[in-house]
């Protein structure tokens, strides 16, 4: 386990790599090099694509450093901002996601045996255990892919990772009420989204295809039922409350690199892969 720096610390490494130490920004970066990733892969739905935009951000830090005026507790929010900013430039040349394209994906590889074969052989490895949980984080960020960029990212800084509408709309250039208008609008549409597409039972919380993939997987291998509570309170109505309980989830999820993590990536790219090719005539 990597020892915590204290702030005083960090602070000395910020004043060494303004003066050009990579290693120093390296060990800056590493404090939160986890998250960025989590981040931008959540943003994108593709490992690779995410993998590269990570070292991108690197880069853009070294090249930046000398010009960030802040001291060592502002360093999270700039690093995420470099990569907010990469993440929508890499958004914005691509499809967005059809709300349906799970659907699709699963409709057509129950239709093909090699398909069912290679889901089979991904769940039957002896480090693989299906995590209901980390499948609900993997169905809140295909749906986030039908967003307008600018308001998938704000989603996710906000909600899942927790930054303040101030700072959030400070990462994204924003003034906060563009910001909040962005979050709501979003919230809205993934409210919207989720209430005509996802086969919840209300009365039990469980997702459809949830169960199905988990009944699917080696018994042994199967993790408990994860029931979607709603959250926020008596102000909201149950579609939005039960968004703020899939947010719940989806923030504590280890969607990256948990022992569900092959067969989500597996399942990203064969959507993106298929939305981006479609035709929309």
């Amino acid at each position: 386990m990597r020892e915590q720096m204290s702030e005083p610390d960090k602070n000395e490494l910020l004043t060494v790599a303004r003066h050009g130490d990579v290693d120093a920004l390296q060990r800056l970066f590493a404090e939160h090099e986890a998250n960025l990733f989590r981040f931008v892969y959540r943003m994108l739905g593709n490992r690779p694509d995410a993998q590269d935009l990570l070292q991108e951000c690197w880069l853009r830090g070294q090249q930046g450093i000398r010009a960030f005026r802040g001291n060592a507790s502002a360093l999270k929010a700039w690093w995420f901002g470099i990569a907010s900013h990469l993440a929508l430039d890499h958004l914005r040349v691509r499809k967005r996601w059809r709300v349906e394209a799970q659907l699709i994906a699963e409709q057509e590889s129950d239709s093909q045996p090699d398909e069912v074969e290679k889901l089979a052989a991904v769940m039957s490895e002896p480090d693989f255990r299906y995590e209901v949980k980390e499948h609900i984080a993997f169905c809140f960020t295909c749906i986030g892919r039908t967003l307008d960029p600018t308001e998938e990212v704000a989603l996710l800084l906000r909600e899942v990772f927790e930054f303040s509408n101030a700072d959030a709309a400070r990462i994204l250039d924003l003034s906060e009420p563009a910001f909040r208008h962005k979050l709501s609008s979003a919230r809205q549409q993934m409210t919207t989204s989720f209430d005509g597409l996802c086969q919840l039972i209300n009365k039990t919380g469980r997702c459809y295809q949830c169960v199905t993939l988990r009944d699917f997987a080696p018994e042994p291998s199967r993790s408990e039922l994860t029931r979607i509570e709603p959250a926020g309170g008596s102000q909201k109505n149950l579609a939005e409350a039960l968004l703020d309980g899939r947010i719940a989830i989806a923030r504590a999820a280890n969607l990256e690199r948990g022992s569900s993590a092959r067969l989500h990536a597996a399942f990203f790219q064969s959507i993106g892969v298929r939305e981006e090719s479609r035709n929309d005539d």
